[in-house]
């Protein structure tokens, strides 16, 4: 069980806005830290602190997070709570993709826009949200992907869609399989209110798939596209 720290220590100015956060006592002692913004690690901290209280919250693996680069999260989905849960699970600053309709309200957008979040299509495919999720991990971000597209109905990982697989082959990064247990029992998608139950975020070890450097709309590239959605698929549900 790893033990985490409180305590943000504040690193010496070199015209960067962050804090480096110590995260994680690892087995041999060693200090596991990430660089956030203040006010992220500060969120970061506080939801960290209640899933460990109220829901006996623990992220085994935080040592096989690549702290530096970018970075394809991927994770089952079964949960409103889940985006934060693997926020709070991992020791850096995520991006996180949100349904375009949340940006209708200015304030709201604001607040979400702060949290890194893209907008993004989730009824249909969405070119053009796909190409931010890019341009994010292009620029050495570390962005959040349900291959499911939606929260499971059942409790079971339900089928990797396309469009995670084209990400995953342009993009040219590690991808780091995450999967989630206790949030469905918590707050499945036909529950109004959360219960208590115990909450466990498993991070294995990064993975690459061969990047695709041209885009011909082929059968044969699309199929290419669902195999590697099946093998981020496939790479969560190992994790136990």
């Amino acid at each position: 069980m790893e033990r985490i720290e409180r305590i943000v220590e504040v690193v010496p100015p070199t015209g960067e806005r962050n804090v480096s956060i110590p995260c994680a006592i690892l087995p041999r002692g060693e200090v596991l830290s990430g660089k956030m913004r203040p006010f992220y690690a500060l969120t970061w901290i506080v939801t960290r602190r209640i899933l460990e209280v109220f829901f006996d919250f623990s992220s085994p693996g935080m040592e096989k997070v690549p702290l530096e680069g970018g970075l394809l999260v991927v994770a089952n989905h079964a949960s409103y709570l889940d985006p934060p849960i693997v926020g709070a699970a991992l020791p850096r600053e995520l991006y996180y993709l949100a349904r375009r309709t949340l940006f209708r309200h200015p304030l709201f957008a604001r607040l979400i826009r702060a949290y890194h979040a893209i907008p993004v299509e989730l009824e249909r495919p969405d070119p053009v949200g796909l190409r931010a999720v890019l341009r994010a991990l292009r620029k050495g971000r570390a962005v959040l992907l349900f291959p499911e597209g939606t929260r499971t109905p059942d409790g079971r990982m339900g089928e990797a869609r396309m469009g995670a697989g084209f990400v995953a082959c342009h993009a040219g990064v590690p991808i780091l399989p995450v999967r989630i247990f206790g949030t469905y029992e918590v707050l499945p998608r036909h529950r109004k209110w959360p219960r208590f139950f115990p909450i466990r975020v498993v991070i294995g070890s990064p993975f690459h798939i061969p990047q695709v450097e041209e885009e011909p709309r082929s059968r044969k590239r699309k199929e290419v596209y669902q195999e590697a959605a099946w093998e981020m698929k496939r790479r969560i549900l190992e994790l136990a």
